[in-house]
């Protein structure tokens, strides 16, 4: 999305923002352009939206996008509101106040404070939610809308994963309602122990297991076969250094033994699907992007998503009983130069470490 966000910006920096090979006027007048962003999740207490705002500038647009004033709308030149709706009529509405509570990370816009307009609401999955920005300067109304996708559960692998198999694995999920799409993760949870202080230190590693994106069926199931068990220990050489002055050992996830994987499938709906598919380059040469937005406003003033997602996880055992996972592990030739132990030797065994 950042990218994204950084192409309109930049464009808007010459003078207006123009689709295809539209010729841009640099003379022409400024163009007030609302660009907002906004994925909505019923698990969260808490809903943030971003909105930046086209500026102009003599110079450089990346140094002008990392200054505050370019960038944000002031406060009270805008009011933010979220509305809920069933069956096309209006629940519930409020304005949004604003936080810079939550820093963001380093890149061409400002940080590390960054502007949030911020909502509470427990949500609904049976209703329907609009964002809507009324810019004080016109008497123009942005808004977007989404529906919710609903919660969903994991059926298979349902406790253990023998993840030394090298055969292709059919995960299995319920399907959400209101998804487009899916995606699936297996996180990897282990500890550090400092072999001169002690110290204990919590991680994780995590991949991604679909290469593409999981489209989502009619049916009230959906699987994957595309990922073989197995290939998750290349993964972790890969994403963990060899560290000579540390043990480590496999974590436990909400302090059960052994469970220190969590495979989550994340769903995203129908809006969420469209602007990742018309914003990814596809295999042609040409590689020209189109612009996608489900936010309505006059004059096509405004450019962004607002969309919804949710997930559903699974917590997995990583012992011996269904498969030889921790042996692998601790004794592969391929992972023993990553100084992993026995879990039944960790600090932070149920019953302390094994004399």
């Amino acid at each position: 999305m950042k990218k994204l966000l950084a192409y309109c910006l930049i464009l808007l920096a010459a003078g207006t923002l123009f689709r295809q090979c539209k010729p841009v006027d640099l003379t022409a007048d400024y163009k007030d352009i609302t660009v907002s962003y906004g994925i909505l999740n019923i698990k969260d207490n808490i809903h943030y939206f971003k909105i930046y705002r086209g500026f102009l500038t003599d110079g450089n647009a990346y140094e002008a996008a990392g200054e505050w004033d370019n960038i944000y709308y002031p406060v009270d030149s805008i009011e933010v509101c979220l509305e809920e709706y069933q069956n096309g009529t209006l629940r519930r509405s409020a304005v949004l106040d604003t936080t810079t509570a939550v820093p963001k990370n380093e890149g061409d816009f400002h940080n590390p404070k960054q502007l949030l307009y911020y909502s509470d609401w427990q949500l609904d999955p049976e209703r329907v939610y609009r964002l809507l920005i009324k810019r004080h300067t016109s008497d123009d109304v942005i808004y977007a809308q989404t529906v919710m996708v609903g919660d969903f559960s994991v059926r298979r692998p349902m406790v253990s994963w023998n993840m030394c198999s090298e055969n292709p694995y059919k995960i299995v999920f319920y399907s959400a309602e209101n998804a487009a799409m899916y995606d699936l993760y297996l996180t990897f949870y282990y500890i550090e122990v400092d072999n001169a202080t002690g110290a204990i230190e919590h991680k994780q590693i995590s991949k991604r297991l679909n290469g593409d994106y999981i489209r989502a069926t009619t049916g009230s199931e959906v699987s994957y076969t595309g990922f073989t068990p197995e290939t998750f220990f290349t993964s972790i050489i890969q994403g963990i250094e060899t560290n000579n002055r540390v043990t480590r050992y496999i974590d436990s996830v909400a302090g059960q033994p052994y469970h220190c994987m969590r495979l989550t499938a994340w769903a995203a709906d129908q809006n969420y699907l469209t602007y990742r598919e018309v914003s990814t380059p596809g295999s042609s040469i040409v590689q020209n992007r189109q612009e996608y937005t489900n936010f309505v406003s006059d004059n096509e003033s405004a450019y962004g998503l607002l969309a919804s997602r949710n997930y559903a996880y699974a917590d997995l055992t990583f012992d011996n009983v269904s498969g030889h996972n921790e042996d692998t592990l601790v004794k592969s030739p391929r992972t023993r130069r990553l100084n992993f132990d026995y879990y039944r030797n960790s600090p932070e065994f149920p019953t302390g470490p094994a004399q």
